[in-house]
């Protein structure tokens, strides 16, 4: 059964806003055990955006966007749209003018397990949208779907409310529940990263730094 649900409920917008910025490897390193982290096929379309928004999810029947626009006149400032196309991508359902509309409204980004279109005007409106692919093809706009579900995109759930990070590398979704936790690891990890590149400045080895003589050892190789 389709179901379109108007009130979500979603994470303060301080909290939300911590997250803008952060790199989605760190994210995807200390949220690992969640399992985050979208497919590869999730590709930012523009290049040099990044986006941290409150997920606003739809659920649309292959090749047809009409649930997406729908969905638009329905979010709020502040949320991404994470649209479930069924990894259908023979048809492009969001594109410049769908993404400007988005850009007007405060919508901070779109993830479509999908396709898009409109590549280089998208790229010159700088908007984050991240596809599992594009095609010029346009879409129908007569089926039925649901809004603010629990969806698959990327090969994730990513329920109404998630908080949705995006940029260049590919997109991770945490659990508001989980997310002061990640933020305090994500920071603790980006010291520990900073502190292992001026070990490498200084001409150590990652393979020393990190100890993996151990686990290649463990290896029972025989060295000639």
């Amino acid at each position: 059964m389709h179901r379109v649900v108007s009130e979500i409920d979603r994470p303060p917008e301080e909290l939300v806003a911590q997250f803008k910025g952060i790199p989605t490897p760190i994210l995807s390193d200390v949220t690992s055990k969640y399992e985050n982290t979208m497919a590869s096929e999730i590709e930012a379309i523009p290049q040099d955006v990044s986006m941290a928004g409150t997920a606003f999810t739809v659920k649309t029947y292959p090749g047809d966007n009409l649930m997406a626009h729908k969905a638009l006149t329905m979010a709020e400032a502040g949320d991404v749209l994470v649209i479930d196309a069924n990894a259908y991508t023979e048809a492009g359902l969001v594109g410049e003018l769908f993404s400007t509309s988005c850009r007007h409204h405060g919508i901070h980004g779109t993830v479509i397990d999908g396709a898009a279109r409109d590549v280089e005007e998208i790229d010159d409106l700088g908007f984050p949208v991240f596809a599992r692919g594009t095609s010029p093809k346009g879409s129908y706009k007569a089926h039925p779907g649901s809004i603010n579900v629990p969806i698959s995109c990327g090969e994730l759930v990513v329920e109404p409310g998630d908080i949705v990070i995006g940029d260049n590398e590919g997109v991770v979704v945490v659990k508001p529940h989980h997310a002061e936790k990640v933020l305090e690891d994500a920071q603790v990890k980006l010291e520990e990263e900073e502190s292992t590149r001026k070990r490498i400045q200084d001409g150590e080895y990652i393979y020393d730094i990190a100890g993996f003589e151990q686990q290649y050892n463990d290896l029972d190789l025989v060295e000639k």
